[in-house]
């Protein structure tokens, strides 16, 4: 059969090969002569890639993406998701989070459905998958642990990057013997078990089998790709992934496969009193946190344990409250198919109906598409009850959560509209990729309309953090005087469709609160004129005091 092939013109062998499955390609690398011809044929890989993946920025020339690279990068992700083998996906949960990010950037935008989410969605259709790479975090082994009477084994630190629990080591721990029995399509050779991936080179000696192999094609430094690395760092992955995926997952119970494993059904414990718990408690804003979802090193660095919080406690709050408030089905909408608005400029303006303001000049050269109708969602509990919470209890050790709380917060659903005002280049401290932008504007509630607290101008900036995430920080005034401030991340990047999350907290930074979680995303890119309505000042009988 090889001879029969290799004696075809290589146009038409071209023509045979850009038409089997990616995953196959390696299978066929049974000669070095074939082996050497699919090595060589550069547009093979690129056909291959289009047909199966969205093509990427400044795909235009063969040279400028390396197709086979990409291709063989791709194909061993699928591998890994569609692997039974628990401890091997763990140990490659950073190289999943890589390859996510990496098709979600690349996903085609627009009218055209893309490839890149069908096939994510495709693979994280697996409930193991979705065990391993989604529920991961301290907030799903933390209800786990206490469902099953695992509490006093399981412990918290604000330090996210240090050990989280004391779970089995053997979940998250991968031996030579391990990797060696993983599946053969993947293809574990000896030396990846000592070189740094980055350094992986092909070589002419080894059997032709071997030559052609499809692996990752990550740099790590100093570290195998298939050495474990740290439980803390695999729960920040793991909570990045589930806020890319969007989807809320609500509830948690044990697998009746395994004992080490769960699955998330409808049939048990609900997840959002435990996050709840760590949103509300104010340990988390505080101690270099920058008051945001970040971690408490001083950096600008991302908290995604906190995102994911803050993502399942507005994910509930919005369909417990919203009912028939049509205006905010959007951040609905975009949770309930994933990884859905989590690529790079994927928000696309709603038609108007309404008179806007005439465009800005500046608009042209923001690349955050600030200026526009935002949609925001604001959740807070009553003070009496989260200062009961936080400093009326026995206070738990440092390096202890808060006991999960059933509270049902109050939450405000707010209209701004605002525009930029400056543009300027980044700072020291600031991504460098992107300039800050400074913006002006106002809110007002929708829902309910009356609230007096959430009428306010608007002002604050959107930047890019040193690690390329986008930062929004926002100013509620009143009066000419600041009151409240947020810090959030915008999930899937520039100008998302997902929005942003963070917490909204006192300006002054009062570490006995109020705070809260808070999210917003964008409704459309003009700014509606406000219509007059006979709703606007209600009996005065009917304001209370909120917290916003």
């Amino acid at each position: 059969m090889t001879l029969h092939l290799l004696s075809l013109p290589h146009e038409v062998l071209h023509a045979i090969l850009v038409n089997i499955n990616p995953q196959d390609l390696a299978r066929l690398c049974c000669c070095r002569a074939l082996n050497d011809f699919i090595k060589s044929d550069c547009l093979l890989h690129k056909e291959l890639c289009l047909n199966y993946f969205d093509a990427p920025p400044n795909h235009s020339d063969v040279g400028e993406v390396s197709w086979d690279a990409r291709l063989k990068r791709f194909v061993n992700f699928q591998k890994i998701l569609e692997s039974k083998d628990v401890r091997l996906k763990t140990a490659q949960m950073h190289n999943v989070t890589q390859c996510v990010q990496d098709l979600l950037t690349t996903a085609a935008v627009g009218s055209e459905p893309s490839q890149n989410i069908a096939f994510l969605t495709h693979l994280f259709e697996s409930q193991q998958n979705i065990d391993i790479f989604l529920t991961s975090s301290f907030l799903f082994d933390w209800a786990r642990a206490e469902a099953w009477g695992n509490m006093t084994t399981t412990r918290v630190r604000r330090n996210t990057r240090s050990t989280l629990t004391n779970l089995d080591s053997t979940q998250s721990s991968v031996e030579p013997s391990d990797l060696e029995a993983a599946d053969s399509a993947i293809l574990v050779p000896q030396e990846l078990k000592r070189t740094p991936l980055a350094h992986l080179s092909v070589d002419d000696s080894e059997a032709p089998t071997q030559v052609y192999r499809y692996q990752l094609n990550i740099p790590i430094e100093d570290a195998s790709a298939y050495m474990p690395r740290d439980r803390s760092i695999n729960r920040q992955l793991s909570a990045k992934l589930h806020c890319l995926y969007g989807a809320s997952i609500d509830r948690i119970r044990k697998d009746s496969v395994t004992s080490t494993r769960y699955s998330l059904r409808s049939d048990t414990a609900l997840i959002h009193p435990y996050a709840r718990s760590l949103v509300y408690d104010l340990r988390q804003h505080t101690y270099n946190t920058l008051w945001g979802p970040f971690l408490d090193d001083g950096s600008s660095d991302v908290d995604w344990e906190k995102m994911e919080a803050i993502m399942l406690i507005l994910d509930h709050n919005v369909k417990f409250s919203t009912g028939e408030h049509h205006e905010f089905h959007g951040m609905i909408d975009v949770q309930t198919k994933p990884f859905l608005g989590a690529t790079p400029n994927s928000f696309a303006s709603h038609p108007q109906s309404l008179p806007m303001q005439p465009r800005l000049p500046l608009e042209a050269q923001d690349p955050y598409a600030v200026t526009g109708t935002w949609r925001r969602v604001v959740c807070f509990l009553d003070y009496a009850e989260l200062y009961d919470f936080n400093f009326n209890e026995d206070e738990p050790e440092d390096d202890q959560p808060r006991r999960p709380i059933d509270t049902q917060e109050a939450i405000r659903l707010i209209t701004m509209k605002i525009h930029i005002t400056k543009i300027e280049p980044p700072g020291e401290d600031d991504g460098q990729a992107l300039p800050v932008v400074h913006f002006h504007g106002s809110s007002h509630s929708l829902r309910p309309h009356w609230d007096p607290n959430a009428k306010s101008k608007m002002k604050g900036t959107v930047r890019l953090t040193p690690q390329g995430e986008v930062r929004w920080t926002t100013f509620s005034v009143y009066h000419g005087e600041e009151r409240w401030r947020s810090e959030g991340i915008q999930v899937g990047g520039v100008r998302s469709a997902r929005g942003v999350l963070g917490y909204w907290f006192d300006k002054d930074h009062d570490e006995q609160g109020p705070a809260g979680p808070t999210g917003f995303w964008k409704h459309h890119d003009g700014i509606e004129e406000k219509q007059p309505t006979g709703r606007d000042h209600p009996p005065m009988s009917q304001f209370t005091y909120s917290l916003y």
